[in-house]
């Protein structure tokens, strides 16, 4: 039964990425999108603390002008084991990057390199925490590989916050770390400051041994109030029935599938809006065959219950045979609206999961791009189709939405009492017919957009329409 209580929806965004507001529908599918992926990375190994390729593990922001990278570079240590560095790297267009020289952390007894943080540091996650004092502007949580040094001081390893005044110079935030409490540490596990919940959000990765299997990893998420202590991590997002039952060719001890880091982030702009960005890795045979990554998408409104399409198509996809995206591919956060777009940057290799040999020339730091909203369409094909929304309520004076129509396509809105009845001044044939392509397109009836009568007023809204896909809707001042 619909309930008798509106969505209160205030003035804010409404994206169209799950069934939420889709209450009766005849016609409508919901069409997962597929960002555009540049083909080269806009980050390359060329300096020598990068000898053994850039990490798949990296963070960009855009800050009163310039972009920001926290880079995750990769080098050997003589013989022994690969080393891992924060370094930092800024841009002002996105695309063309140099890499900053930081003077204080020595590479190899220089000091000329962009290296931020030290080595051993393996899926560092940057944020910038603008609710913390100015000591703590920055933040980073990181899977910390203690020295014998360390432990003999009683730093040991594990996940790790770390706060800076600029994001450049680091220092441990002792009290409550390091941190396990269920998560599994060694991901790019991402944490931010989440102004709708009042608190630190982190996710993370859960790793589990169910009898007769070798591991399964899933995501899990905990939260904060003072980014020190944090609640036990719990399950959100895993492998089911049908990941699990999916057809491959010859099936071994290990599972079919494991999400191995969690690429959770809050949308930009939208209240209680939170996408899911996790990598799928598939190794279902003996060997880890094909033991490859890509990224899959779900979606949320409250960080617990996830949305997933029940075609699994991945969301940012491999590159190319031989391109240095074409083995493994990481989404890093954050999402970055830039114009009418959101970039998004990822970190790829052409290796898989199994290889030791680490080229260099194949890593790097890519960059998605697809429209503002635009994760998921509700989408009418040709022969049309329409859908109407549970009770609402809006404090806006005007809708608008974020459509994309083809040449013959078209929207029309109708607005409804709370008993379905058209409102005879918002009725369908009174609302102007929506042509375009527009992220912020005006509706009217009438030649009239002006909604103020009908503020804090339980309503419907019925969605028809052709050819047509809708992203997002908003009630505006």
């Amino acid at each position: 039964m619909p309930s008798n209580d509106p969505i209160e929806l205030r003035t804010d965004r409404q994206l169209l990425f799950d069934p939420l507001f889709l209450e009766r529908q005849d016609g409508i599918d919901l069409v997962p999108q597929t960002p555009f992926q540049d083909p080269a990375p806009v980050l390359a190994a060329d300096q020598p603390w990068e000898e053994a390729g850039i990490g798949a593990f990296n963070t960009v922001a855009y800050e009163n002008g310039t972009f920001r990278m926290w880079y995750d570079a990769m080098a050997h240590e003589g013989d022994g084991p690969m080393h891992r560095a924060l370094c930092h790297a800024e841009s002002e267009d996105g695309v063309n990057w140099i890499k900053r020289r930081s003077g204080d952390i020595p590479f190899r007894g220089s000091t000329d390199n962009s290296i931020v943080a030290r080595s051993c540091m393996g899926g560092a996650t940057v944020f910038r925490d603008d609710h913390a004092p100015a000591e703590e502007r920055y933040k980073l949580w990181t899977k910390y590989y203690a020295t014998d040094e360390e432990k003999a001081r009683g730093r040991g390893t594990g996940l790790w916050g770390l706060m800076s005044p600029d994001g450049l110079r680091w220092e441990f935030a002792e009290a409550g770390y390091p941190l396990w409490n269920g998560n599994a540490a060694d991901s790019h596990s991402i944490c931010s400051w989440d102004e709708d919940q009042g608190r630190y959000v982190g996710f993370v990765r859960i790793k589990e041994r169910p009898e007769g299997r070798q591991r399964t990893c899933s995501v899990g998420i905990m939260f904060s109030d003072d980014f020190r202590t944090w609640t036990r991590a719990r399950k959100i997002f895993e492998a089911d029935k049908v990941d699990e039952d999916s057809p491959v060719p010859r099936l071994g001890w290990r599972p079919t599938i494991d999400f191995y880091t969690p690429g959770g982030m809050k949308v930009p702009g939208c209240r209680n809006a939170y996408v899911l960005l996790p990598t799928a890795y598939y190794h279902w045979e003996e060997d880890a065959f094909p033991s490859t990554i890509d990224v899959r998408l779900a979606t949320s409104r409250d960080c617990i219950n996830w949305w997933q399409h029940p075609a699994r198509e991945p969301f940012l996809r491999l590159g190319p045979d031989g391109a240095p995206n074409s083995g493994m591919i990481y989404a890093n956060p954050w999402l970055i609206p830039v114009g009418d777009e959101l970039w998004l940057y990822y970190g790829g290799t052409g290796r898989d999961h199994r290889e030791e040999t680490r080229d260099p020339a194949l890593s790097g730091v890519f960059r998605a791009r697809f429209r503002r909203d635009g994760f998921v369409a509700t989408q009418a094909g040709y022969g049309g189709g329409e859908f109407t929304t549970p009770l609402l309520s809006f404090s806006g004076s005007r809708l608008e939405v974020n459509m994309d129509g083809s040449a013959g396509g078209w929207l029309q809105v109708e607005i409804q009492d709370a008993d379905g009845h058209p409102l005879a001044t918002h009725r369908l044939d009174r609302c102007e017919t929506m042509r375009g392509n527009s992220v912020s397109k005006v509706i009217t009836w009438d030649g009239d957009a002006d909604l103020s009568a009908l503020k804090n007023r339980p309503v419907r809204l019925r969605f028809a329409m052709r050819s047509m896909k809708l992203y997002a809707f908003q009630f505006c001042a």
